[in-house]
């Protein structure tokens, strides 16, 4: 049986409503152009020095994100920062999601006028190619990069290259109401077979859907998918091998149609709601909150959401259990890594009032506490696991253990994986086809 998270629910403030949305949607906009990947960047700011020497004038530091949930903490930290560093002005800018930021970057880019410090979404490891972001392992140290989840570094690194740093850690697992469950007279499922026998109890005792699921857009599917193929495997480098298409690996192999199997199973055994591939964020967590569904599966991400979202009464009740695992006794691989990360322009003429801002806000108990005002997930090990909303302090001691691989930086391998999960969930694909449809649609955009 998986652990569950504590039942109360309710610790850290409440934020903005938008920030409910803001987290995993980035990877559902369109990235950026290869034109502006290949151009080089320069600050709009102006005042200290590059890399190599600082200067005593003025600096402002342009600072964008659609990082929403955190827009109640920054006033108070720059206001501390002003008072050591009275030279630096951080002007921070958050988008309202990344539809509107992903154009934005992008002209800036292409115009060469990139803000000193940003959101790098996909692209981290692109841009630091180019030249446009800084290593930032050479910057800060390795000391200073080790305190990040292993799993958050790989995303944004290349070789020994590290072009951005976790901001927002993530675990996706199961959220569930222990009085539905209660009601219909189940535990929580250990395995993925305990959750189809589940679903059927649920549905024929309450008539409610077992598990809420976001398929739209496609990438919230992909969510999904990628931890099966990891947990079909047993192999946590698995995905990360397929996304580059390294050491001989296929979409089209045996892990991945197995993992496209599962989940036309526990579709075709009616564990989701009707139509999950049509449904938005929003609807899935009102399907939850409003006591619809008995289970979602979604992102630590979604706790600030519920908290703005949900009555204070279910914010007490609704737990969190791990990801079912594929076979009794085996490992509740869960997807994790950051959806939200910092990168350094590395043309801007204020490098080094970017690099001691950076230090300053991760300093480790200032960092913890942003964390914890905006009820998100620590990057760095120590933060994580002083946070003070239970529910993202219990999912964040499962990282390390059962994280594994789920944000895709290949060339076509995002959209791809998302399209062919989507139409497995909603009946249009088979396993094969889709694994088939996966390695030809990453193909062609690799040879583009």
């Amino acid at each position: 049986m998986s652990s569950a998270g504590p039942s109360d629910n309710s610790a850290g403030p409440s934020v903005n409503a938008a920030s409910s949305v803001s987290r995993r949607k980035f990877l559902g906009a369109a990235g950026l152009s290869a034109a502006a990947v290949g151009l080089a960047a320069c600050s709009s700011g102006g005042g200290t020095g590059a890399s190599g020497g600082k200067s005593t004038g003025k600096a402002t530091l342009n600072m964008w994100s659609w990082y929403t949930e955190d827009q109640p903490v920054w006033a108070s930290v720059i206001d501390e920062f002003h008072a050591k560093y009275p030279n630096i002005q951080v002007v921070p800018r958050t988008f309202g999601s990344l539809a509107d930021y992903s154009p934005a970057l992008e002209a800036a880019v292409s115009a060469g006028s990139a803000p000193d410090i940003f959101a790098p979404a996909t692209l981290a490891i692109s841009y630091g190619k180019a030249g446009i972001v800084l290593d930032l392992k050479s910057q800060l140290g390795s000391s200073f990069i080790n305190e990040f989840f292993p799993s958050i570094n790989q995303e944004y690194a290349d070789g020994d290259k590290q072009y951005a740093i976790g901001w927002e850690a993530q675990m996706f697992r199961i959220f569930y109401n222990p009085d539905i469950l209660k009601k219909a007279k189940v535990d929580f499922p250990e395995t993925w077979d305990d959750l189809i026998t589940a679903s059927a109890q649920i549905r024929s005792k309450t008539g409610l859907a077992p598990v809420a699921l976001n398929g739209n857009p496609s990438n919230n599917v992909a969510d999904f998918y990628l931890p099966l193929v990891t947990q079909a495997s047993n192999n946590p480098n698995l995905v990360y091998q397929l996304d580059n298409l390294s050491n001989g690996t296929s979409w089209n192999s045996q892990y991945p149609v197995e993992a496209f199997q599962m989940m036309q199973k526990l579709q075709q055994n009616q564990v989701f709601e009707s139509g999950a591939d049509a449904v938005t964020y929003d609807e899935a967590l009102a399907l939850f909150y409003t006591q619809k569904s008995a289970m979602l599966f979604f992102g630590s991400f979604i706790v600030p959401g519920l908290l703005t979202s949900a009555s204070p009464a279910f914010n007490k009740l609704y737990k969190v259990g791990m990801t079912p695992s594929w076979t009794s006794g085996a490992r509740h691989w869960g997807a994790n890594q950051a959806g939200a990360g910092w990168s350094v322009n590395a043309q801007s003429p204020n490098v080094d009032a970017a690099l001691e801002w950076l230090k300053f806000i991760y300093e480790p108990s200032r960092y913890a506490t942003i964390m914890q005002k905006s009820s998100s997930m620590a990057a760095t090990m120590t933060a994580a696991a002083e946070g003070s909303n239970p529910i993202v302090k219990e999912m964040a001691s499962w990282i390390t253990d059962n994280g594994c691989n789920h944000i895709l930086f290949g060339v076509g391998s995002e959209t791809a994986v998302g399209n062919a999960a989507a139409g497995v969930l909603g009946g249009k694909l088979t396993p094969t086809a889709a694994a088939a449809q996966t390695q030809s649609a990453v193909e062609t955009a690799r040879h583009a």
